[in-house]
């Protein structure tokens, strides 16, 4: 969509691109801090135990809906219409031109309902303080640009038969994600017990 928008308004692609993913990542940063503070004023580093373990079952039920989408094992898009608001706003900014409207969809795709996004920000809200939430997001954002800025620009080199390939790896690996999410989830609140493979901690 980016893409999209900048071909549209005739702009440098370079300079946008790294416009989108530095909003994005300092989204990210900014929504660390904030958790980060959180679970300091409530104490949640210290009881994170169960708050942890629900919110890594749900999460991982979530991505293992999404990896069966990606696969076409299930509907294609679960939460498609979950969160009116943020595709209002989408459609609102891929309506203007300029930086303004890059920066818009980066700081947007920030706040767009993920579960890797979701799985950092609990462990940025167990380490009790806003610097290091901080500071935790902003190693997640960094370490997701170049893998996306690559993306973004050679997507459209790519052939349909290869992305097809691709989404069918991406759901396998968000099935494995899911599932490794919602057992150490579940084991967090006693359902099961957890498993352990000599020293690796498999949930």
């Amino acid at each position: 969509m980016v893409v999209a928008q900048i071909r549209k308004n005739n702009l440098l692609a370079l300079p946008n691109f790294s416009l989108y993913h530095a909003v994005r990542v300092l989204v990210y940063v900014l929504l660390g801090a904030v958790v980060g503070a959180l679970g300091s004023l409530l104490g949640l580093s210290r009881q994170l135990t169960t708050l942890g373990g629900l919110v890594s079952l749900v999460l991982g039920i979530a991505i293992l809906l999404l990896g069966l989408g990606y696969l076409g094992w299930w509907v294609a898009s679960p939460f498609e219409g979950a969160f009116p608001w943020w595709n209002t706003a989408l459609s609102r900014a891929m309506k203007h031109g300029g930086w303004r409207s890059v920066a818009l969809l980066g700081a947007l795709n920030g706040l767009l309902p993920c579960g890797l996004v979701y799985s950092a920000l609990l462990l940025a809200t167990s380490s009790g303080k806003a610097w290091h939430g901080a500071l935790g997001m902003a190693f997640f954002g960094l370490g997701t640009f170049p893998a996306l800025l690559m993306l973004d620009f050679g997507a459209g080199a790519l052939s349909v038969r290869f992305r097809q390939g691709m989404m069918k790896l991406a759901g396998a690996l968000m099935l494995i994600v899911g599932l490794q999410l919602a057992l150490r989830g579940g084991a967090a609140l006693h359902l099961w017990p957890h498993l352990h493979w000599g020293g690796i901690a498999l949930w």
